[in-house]
């Protein structure tokens, strides 16, 4: 807030510089220019008169095209959906606006945000800006690729299993996916089975629990929301992280791919070289089964919706997603949501008893080739093993970058806790984001 710079000049060195970073790589699906230098001329007209809103006042960000934002349409990734433009914001949009945030544009998802992977038939692909022959993840990758690229101080996502994590991880930068509810999603997309959180990503842990927070607080309209303790109050709670008890699921090492073992043994040894971590039980697998045929149930709502005479302009591989539910018996469903308490009880107790973070590599392998995807595409929960007990068990979880060496493509760490306690999972973010940065500086000084 010193007047150093102009929030326009920032907005229009975002503008002009977006049209080159993003050839090629495809994040943006709307780019609202005359709104976005509206807003930053709002803002530097705050400054000058010492009414500045806050830290995000003039601060550039973009907006998943699955929230609504008033005057823009949300296509979420569809030919089927309307181009009418939204009348209200979502209230986590309204929040960002009365917080005085510049608004880009709105960000690339799959269709319905159905799969982990961003490509769609009204958007096309979304390439990684790390390496263009790769996928940047999904269902935010817009949202990722566009912080990646520097356009943007923050990309709001969503994740209902890893939406926000997956492409963090894939393209090197901070997903947070706060406790469900600290986040209000209104309007809620129905019928998905309080899985979806609404998240940022970052290009730091700081700037993740910052937009997080703005957007955070109670509204009767998401009765997750009420009762909760306000965010800001569970970060500043947050303690000593050197004294967080660290887990890490058994078995997790045969999840992965060779380079994906090899960055999670290096960052187990730097992390942790003193300190052995607790090896817990808990059944990631079972977790991500159960999400995955709920999250199935939710895309066959959207599906359904979609008048019988425009589904063939649906991606046909959304169809074949869904069919494994599509004859799920009410005995059968009653089963999956026992389970999914059951185990939610269980991830619980084991992050409040006898850990205080969980501890994994967010994604087992690397992104996926943009010309080899087809089968990753048809049945992303595959290879998504880690993510999805978090939506299932409504915890907060950061996907964290870790780099084992120059000219090495990063991993995601995720630290996950349970429901409430954001601040220890972002106190384990942001220690493994500082030895990070002290090995970069090392390396430097060296070379």
């Amino acid at each position: 807030m010193r007047g150093e710079i102009s929030p326009v000049e920032v907005t229009r060195s975002q503008l002009e510089a977006l049209p080159g970073l993003d050839e090629g790589i495809n994040a943006f699906v709307l780019v609202d220019e005359g709104g976005a230098l509206k807003m930053a001329r709002a803002s530097e007209e705050r400054y000058s008169k010492g009414e500045a809103l806050g830290p995000l006042d003039g601060v550039p960000i973009t907006v998943k095209d699955t929230l609504n934002v008033a005057g823009w349409p949300t296509r979420r990734g569809s030919r089927t959906t309307s181009e009418t433009a939204a009348s209200d914001d979502a209230v986590s949009m309204a929040r960002l606006r009365s917080a005085g945030a510049v608004f880009l544009g709105k960000t690339t998802t799959p269709e319905f945000a159905w799969k982990g992977l961003t490509e769609s038939p009204l958007n096309g692909v979304t390439t990684n800006p790390l390496d263009r022959t790769l996928h940047a993840g999904g269902s935010s990758g817009g949202a990722a690729a566009a912080t990646a690229l520097g356009l943007g101080v923050a990309g709001i996502g969503s994740d209902a299993a890893g939406s926000v994590r997956i492409p963090a991880a894939f393209c090197g930068v901070v997903g947070y996916k706060p406790t469900l509810g600290t986040i209000p999603l209104v309007p809620y997309p129905s019928a998905f089975w309080q899985l979806p959180h609404v998240g940022p990503i970052t290009r730091t842990v700081a700037d993740a629990a910052l937009v997080a927070t703005i957007m955070s607080g109670a509204t009767g309209a998401d009765p997750s929301s009420l009762g909760q303790v306000p965010l800001r109050e569970r970060l500043a709670d947050s303690g000593d992280a050197a004294g967080l008890r660290i887990g890490v699921p058994a078995g997790v090492a045969g999840h992965l791919a060779p380079e994906v073992r090899d960055a999670w043994e290096d960052a187990l040894s730097v992390l942790f070289p003193n300190l052995p971590v607790v090896t817990v039980d808990i059944p990631i697998e079972e977790s991500r089964d159960i999400v995955a045929a709920l999250y199935r149930l939710g895309c066959a709502y959207a599906v359904a919706q979609v008048p019988k005479d425009r589904r063939a302009e649906l991606h046909a591989d959304i169809l074949d997603f869904i069919e494994p539910v599509m004859g799920l018996r009410a005995d059968e469903l009653l089963v999956l949501q026992r389970r999914r308490e059951e185990i939610a009880s269980q991830t619980s107790a084991l992050l409040t008893d006898r850990i205080d973070v969980l501890l994994t590599p967010t994604m087992p392998g690397l992104p996926p080739r943009v010309d080899a995807a087809a089968a990753a595409a048809s049945d992303w929960f595959a290879w998504c093993p880690f993510t999805p007990l978090f939506n299932l068990s409504h915890g907060p979880a950061v996907s964290v970058p870790w780099r084992t060496g120059s000219g090495a493509f990063p991993i995601g760490l995720q630290v996950g806790a349970a429901s409430g306690r954001d601040g220890a999972a972002i106190a384990a973010a942001a220690m493994i984001e500082a030895a990070a940065a002290r090995r970069s500086r090392t390396a430097n000084d060296v070379s």
